[in-house]
């Protein structure tokens, strides 16, 4: 019987696996490198390779010459990425490496993003193996390790509590030790508890914002295989303990659950940045996509089994009620925020109340998710949404929406209203709608829809039309003088079948007795601007009312308008 600990040891080394062989597959640019987007991919994919190649019982497929060969590449990888460090100590960005490597690499200009994680992987791949490396491969390491602790790249104070504040910390932390610097330890240890303390008092404002979570979680990680200080490892324990189990309450099979206040391509519309939730949870297919490596092999940690099973054991539906108080290290508060999620088995949904401007305008406001193990799933995109596309949307990219817009979340439904003043000329013509691959029938402003182990039912104010594409299906409908809305509803094949559904058809016919109800409304005043409100009453006879008016929103559950004081810190 496989124990939880042989389970995770397992786990980790299949990604190594898959990592060296990916890398084994890459094609060498003229350069020398694999790639010249970002620099860090060369390293990551270097590391793991020479991890799976340094002990001859760990690849046996390859042969000797083959794994020493396959040793080289790696070595001289991790050596070319070294050589781009500025080392000279009079230059403003001493210590640090470019991002972008352009047409030519030893041309290419620092960025200060580099070695915020890829410098604490490099103390830790220095720790892991400095016994197997080359001499000469150490070396560089080594002199890497020195400049970066000679310059400025972790000098930085806290402010803004973010990822980039959470690297710094674990830079000092991690030279502080390696340098017997006790000093900058002492800060380090500091900060570490600032920030700790921080994110329990006002919650973690980078909610499911990948891959920015994750570099939380790796670069204290690092700090937590490599600083044996007992105070450091106290604290650092507690963070993990901390950050992990904010991913395991919004963790299903894969996927992330509700809001998240950035999403990159590779988040949405299908979670893809999955390595660290296989290693840790285990309960999805094992990836055969990488879209972000970073350091998934190299880190020992493991999250406790309680954790875990929190994570992993549903086996009902639960709310989770969330407030984020948005501060600085200086504590005050600068608005509030509330993310709601409905999570079952087979399905999830929820969002965020407020609409926030974020770097990128990447915010996912809502979606409905379904698991990495649902058949739908694997076809294509596991979450279902609308938005209205503003700054940076492309399209086919359906990511980027506009600051329009007033939700209801509740339960398994969530309810968008939106109303665009007609002085906004550049504002997008309409809503984009993304909808998960399986079986669907629509009508004119409505559409059912069997999706692996659920059904999906939405109704928009205005028409639509939709296109089946690849992965998805795309929903595109109008604005009608500004104005349009959107309400779907989940339900799990299981339950519908309790309800005497056991078909699309069925469900469908059930739906069309459940209408949606959109009006629009216009000022008293006779004046341009106008509002909107939907009507609904869900399968469970929940009587849902939201009004995008022109004193803002109002939303009604069951006759009682939604209030959040019972939303929690967390």
């Amino acid at each position: 019987m496989t124990t939880y600990s042989q389970a995770f040891i397992e786990r980790r080394n299949a990604i190594r696996k898959l990592a060296a062989n990916k890398a084994l597959e890459l094609p060498l640019l003229p350069s020398g490198f694999w790639f010249h987007s970002d620099v860090r991919d060369n390293f990551y994919y270097a590391i793991h390779l020479f991890a799976y190649c340094s002990d001859p019982g760990t690849c046996p497929e390859l042969g000797e010459t083959e794994r020493q060969n396959a040793l080289k590449l790696a070595s001289g990888m991790i050596s070319r990425v070294l050589s781009l460090q500025m080392q000279h100590p009079e230059h403003p960005m001493y210590g640090h490496w470019p991002l972008n490597l352009g047409s030519d690499p030893a041309a290419a200009k620092p960025s200060g993003l580099p070695v915020e994680l890829m410098g604490c992987l490099i103390i830790l791949f220095y720790n892991q193996y400095q016994d197997v490396l080359p001499l000469e491969l150490k070396s560089e390491l080594n002199i890497a390790i020195v400049h970066m602790y000679q310059s400025s790249v972790y000098r930085q104070q806290l402010e803004q509590i973010h990822h980039h504040e959470a690297k710094h910390t674990s830079l000092k932390l991690l030279l502080g030790h390696q340098f017997d610097d006790q000093e900058l330890l002492g800060q380090g240890l500091r900060f570490a508890k600032q920030q700790l303390e921080h994110i329990r008092t006002f919650g973690f404002k980078e909610y499911g914002a990948l891959p920015w979570h994750w570099h939380w979680i790796q670069s204290f990680t690092c700090v937590w295989q490599v600083v044996d200080d007992s105070a450091v490892r106290e604290t650092v324990t507690a963070m993990l303990e901390h950050l992990w189990s904010l991913r395991a309450d919004v963790y299903l099979k894969g996927a992330w659950v509700g809001a998240q206040s950035r999403q990159w391509p590779h988040d949405g519309p299908k979670d893809n940045n999955t390595l660290l939730d296989y290693i840790q949870f285990g309960d999805f297919p094992q990836p055969s996509v990488i879209t972000r490596l970073e350091g998934a092999y190299l880190y020992t940690y493991q999250i406790p089994e309680s954790i875990y099973k929190r994570g992993v054991e549903r086996s009902g539906a639960e709310e989770l009620k969330r407030k984020i108080r948005f501060a600085g290290a200086n504590g005050q508060v600068q608005e509030e925020a509330h993310t709601y999620a409905y999570i079952t088995p087979d399905y999830a949904a929820g969002g965020i109340w407020e609409r926030r401007e974020e770097f990128d305008n990447e915010q996912q406001r809502w979606d409905i998710t379904l698991p990495l193990t649902d058949p739908a799933a694997q076809e294509g995109v596991n979450q279902a949404f609308f938005f209205h596309p503003g700054a940076k949307y492309k399209e086919g990219d359906d990511r980027h929406a506009s600051n329009y817009g007033e939700v209801l979340l509740h339960q398994d439904t969530a309810i968008q209203l939106w109303a665009v003043p007609a002085e906004d000329t550049t504002a997008h013509p309409g809503l984009v709608g993304c909808l998960p691959k399986g079986d669907w029938t629509f009508a004119e402003r409505s559409g059912c829809g069997k999706v692996g182990h659920i059904y999906i039912v939405f109704h928009l104010m205005n028409p639509f039309t939709a296109e089946e594409r690849s992965d998805r299906f795309s929903i595109a409908s109008p604005l009608v003088d500004g104005l349009n809305g959107v309400v779907m509803e989940a339900i799990s094949a299981e339950e519908a079948a309790r309800l005497g559904i056991n078909n699309l058809a069925q469900f469908a016919a059930a739906a069309q007795t459940r209408q949606a109800l959109f009006q629009p409304t216009i000022q008293e005043s006779g004046t341009e601007a106008k509002g909107v409100s939907v009507r609904y009453t869900t399968r469970k006879r929940d009587e849902l009312a939201l009004t995008l008016g022109f004193s803002g929103p109002l939303a009604i559950v069951n006759g009682t308008p939604v209030r959040k004081d019972d939303y929690i810190i967390r």
